[in-house]
């Protein structure tokens, strides 16, 4: 799933980013508002981290009041979001039914084409049980000698951005439900702007992303 934000709200979730400063407390939000369920996100953090939160709520939605008593829920959205994101078939089509060690080259390569971080990657192979425990804990052992665990190496997989509610904001303005004021308002943009980018001007575009 090349976007995911797009592939949720094709089938009625909305997605929101928040651009309020998080601590490392807040790990994203599923709610339910008007019969509508809806997901928020960081804005600015890296994509991985966000396709993994979206896919966690989204187990939260699925999983919830469906599961046995002696099961955690949080365990088990996170093992939802991981076989989400690469389901068993690819994550053993990649890496191999048995591995002994996973090269942070080979995790890398692997997080820019599924968007799953480097250690989801390892949560991956180790719930699967292609590493097993030895092999997995040496894999933690050395990302935090690495200082890996927060901050992977490399580049970030891309963010990703809603676009349906601002397709809707400029529907409601063709139809005369808002005017430019308060389209403006919605999109967080001064009047002046907004007008440039109902003329579809590159330059707004791209601040408005």
């Amino acid at each position: 799933m090349p976007d995911l934000i797009d592939t949720l709200e094709e089938r009625g979730i909305k997605v929101f980013q928040s651009s309020i400063p998080h601590d490392d407390k807040f790990d994203g939000l599923a709610a339910q508002v008007n019969d509508t369920p809806v997901i928020v996100v960081g804005k600015d953090w890296p994509g991985d981290r966000q396709r993994f939160t979206m896919a966690h709520e989204l187990g939260h939605m699925a999983l919830h009041g469906r599961l046995p008593d002696e099961l955690d829920e949080e365990k088990a959205a996170h093992r939802f979001a991981g076989a989400f994101l690469v389901p068993a078939s690819e994550a053993i089509k990649e890496l191999g039914e048995s591995r002994s060690w996973l090269e942070p080259a080979e995790l890398y390569v692997l997080k820019q084409t599924y968007g799953l971080s480097m250690r989801g990657w390892i949560y991956r192979a180790s719930d699967l049980e292609i590493l097993n425990q030895s092999a997995a804990r040496n894999m933690w052992d050395y990302f935090r000698r690495n200082k890996w665990v927060k901050t992977e190496p490399g580049d970030p997989y891309p963010a990703e951005k809603p676009k349906l509610f601002k397709q809707l904001v400029f529907h409601s303005l063709a139809e005369v439900l808002i005017g430019e004021s308060k389209a403006a308002e919605l999109l967080h943009i001064p009047i002046v702007h907004f007008r440039k980018l109902r003329k579809v001007d590159s330059s707004e575009q791209e601040a408005l992303n």
